[in-house]
């Protein structure tokens, strides 16, 4: 895989990490270790990473970019469905406790749409978001599960390209979507609340000429996380935004790299959170892991596959109250692409055994991740199938 810049940008490459559909949706796709809590939670918990995979219903691609899990048998995944460069349609698949199906969704009538995050706060109360175009413009996408049916509710739609990456809730009266939207000057963060009658757009900063927003975790009505990162000419810079209950305000993160790149967070607590992406030192990229520890966020260790000119991606995290986490992504070499979990035992990161799905070149990436428990965990993505190109993953830790 080659990379069209150092500022690596999952979409920009043949990999396809995260879908960009050409006309709407933005899916963009040293640190102090005694601070990051005495728990030790075992990361041992998981004996294999494995499943039955979720129905492709297109026969293009089926990458699945969003994951929530409820229970062992109650979980839910969304993504896209292409059968063509211009036919892409979002896509919902619910896990049962024994396997996957699509669930249908309320997609306007549309040119293109997909989704890129889910999040459940009950069983019936699910928003999954996004973008779609119609005739005349992208458009961003909320959909709502009641419990029975998924419904698009209103929401706002700013620029010519707006898209939402993540959705994250405190109560069904506190639900925050963040993306980006498009102007002739670059992208624009854009960050939307759900009070309980109505999406409205909240002010968010832009640092330099243009931003995205990839990731949102909401631990209270006072406190909430938004990641992503600041588009350069050549490079990229960590972007790390929070709200205090009045304002989002930037917040120092780490840049260790030339390159540096936020693709999700996840928190627990004030004093909890992990966000996750990439560095790039001048000859590969590197995972980036930071931790807030209720004072200021600070990179951990983390482990890469491979030589220095390889790739590791993370466009994940899932973290639990007990100090259990995870992060998964992408390992990249020149004979392919892997799938790449990696587990927070409460003292290190270490890399997991994880199965790399598909005939012949190797090419799987996992683009998210969700637990309910230590025991019921999934990671959806995609993998290449020669005969039907990309086909929907999802890996079950058990």
């Amino acid at each position: 895989m080659t990379a069209v810049r150092p500022a690596y940008r999952p979409g920009m490459s043949p990999g396809l990490l995260r879908v960009v559909p050409a006309v709407s949706v933005l899916l963009l796709v040293a640190g102090v270790l005694p601070s990051l809590g005495a728990r030790a939670a075992a990361a041992g918990t998981c004996v294999s990473w494995s499943g039955a995979q979720p129905p492709s219903p297109g026969t293009a691609r089926d990458p699945l970019s969003g994951v929530a899990v409820l229970s062992p048998c109650n979980a839910w995944a969304v993504g896209l469905s292409s059968s063509g460069d211009t036919d892409m349609n979002s896509l919902i698949e619910h896990w049962n406790g024994s396997s996957w199906a699509v669930t249908p969704s309320a997609v306007p009538g549309s040119v293109t749409s997909a989704l890129a995050g889910v999040h459940a706060i009950s069983a019936a109360n699910i928003w999954a978001v996004g973008g779609y175009t119609d005739s005349s413009r992208g458009r961003t996408l909320i959909l709502h599960w009641n419990g029975t049916a998924w419904k698009q509710v209103p929401s706002p739609s700013l620029g010519s390209f707006p898209g939402l990456s993540a959705v994250d809730a405190t109560s069904a009266r506190d639900v925050w979507a963040v993306g980006a939207y498009s102007l002739p000057s670059g992208f624009r963060t854009l960050i939307e609340h759900w009070n309980g009658r109505a999406w409205n757009q909240v002010p968010s900063p832009t640092p330099g000429k243009s931003a995205v927003l990839t990731g949102v975790a909401a631990v209270s009505a006072n406190n909430a996380w938004a990641v992503g990162d600041v588009i350069g000419a050549n490079a990229d810079q960590s972007l790390i935004l929070h709200w205090n209950g009045r304002t989002w305000m930037r917040v120092a993160s780490p840049n260790p790299g030339l390159s540096n790149d936020f693709y999700a967070v996840d928190a627990t607590s004030a004093s909890n959170a992990w966000a996750v992406g990439d560095a790039y030192d001048g000859t590969g990229r590197k995972s980036l892991i930071v931790h807030w520890n209720g004072h200021n966020w600070a990179r951990v260790p983390s482990p890469n596959r491979g030589g220095p000119a390889d790739f590791n991606l993370l466009f994940g995290v899932a973290a639990l109250p007990s100090g259990t986490a995870w992060a998964v992504g992408t390992y990249t070499n020149v004979l392919g692409d892997y799938t790449l979990v990696l587990a927070w035992n409460g003292k290190t990161w270490q890399r997991q055994p994880s199965p790399t799905p598909g005939n012949g070149k190797a090419e799987a990436h996992l683009l998210a991740v969700a637990a309910s428990s230590a025991t019921s965990v999934w990671a959806v993505g995609f993998f290449l199938d020669m005969l039907l190109p990309q086909r929907a993953l999802a890996l079950h830790c058990c």
